[in-house]
């Protein structure tokens, strides 16, 4: 099995990028918010784990990580809220994080994806979902299909996933290759787990996703603007 089905048990040391404001205003033009090519290379080592974390009380003896010197290497794609950032898709591109945001693979000059960037104010939420409507009613744009990692994953899940530790270091992020695209469930491991110098998630669950046509997708009623 390759990754990233073959991820899910081990622990990789990388952060992911939690994106940021892209700084628009409401005159913004919305072509504006279409952001091409916001993306960096990626090499995430991968490492095993002598025992399962368990429980709280195992905490303070910590773990052996072992390096499997087989990296998970992938583009990065950064989420930029109110903004629609994309990314050609000739290899794996990761995004997130991961909250309502979609995200959709389609063929514009060569296969992409996007990353669409929904925002807390309401206003920014509405302002990409129209700049992304721009962008898929053009006619070099076909074949728009997409979803949303964090539909697959349930409260329980992210707080199982957690094994009793905060609930609010689970990440997900989204797995998409040419053909496939998966959701991705991390839990962080607390540092006084791990050995000095590493940074430690643990990928807790591995999904693939079913990619819905645009025509499916515009119907819903968070991409009515």
């Amino acid at each position: 099995m390759a990754y990233p089905q073959d991820l899910e048990g081990k622990y990789i040391q990388y952060k992911v990028d939690p994106g940021g404001a892209g700084g628009f205003t409401s005159k913004t033009p919305l072509a504006d918010r279409i952001l091409a090519n916001r993306t960096v290379a990626a090499n995430a080592p991968v490492y095993t784990c002598d025992a399962g974390l368990k429980s709280r009380q195992r905490i303070k003896g910590g773990f052996k990580f072992v390096n499997t010197n087989i990296p998970w290497n992938f583009t990065f794609l950064k989420y930029v809220a109110g903004a629609v950032t994309t990314a050609p898709l000739a290899g794996p591109v990761v995004t997130g994080p991961m909250s309502g945001c979609y995200l959709c693979r389609f063929n514009q000059g060569g296969l992409k994806m996007s990353h669409i960037g929904t925002a807390d104010l309401e206003e920014e939420s509405m302002a990409v979902k129209r700049a992304w409507l721009g962008l898929v009613a053009g006619r070099d744009v076909s074949n728009v299909v997409g979803g949303s990692p964090n539909d697959y994953f349930s409260p329980t899940e992210r707080q199982n996933a957690m094994l009793c530790f905060d609930f609010d270091a689970t990440t997900i992020v989204g797995y998409f290759t040419p053909a496939d695209a998966y959701a991705i469930l991390l839990a962080k491991v607390p540092a006084l787990m791990v050995q000095s110098g590493l940074s430690l998630s643990h990928v807790a669950a591995v999904k693939k996703m079913t990619l819905q046509p645009w025509s499916s997708i515009a119907a819903m009623r968070r991409f009515r603007v």
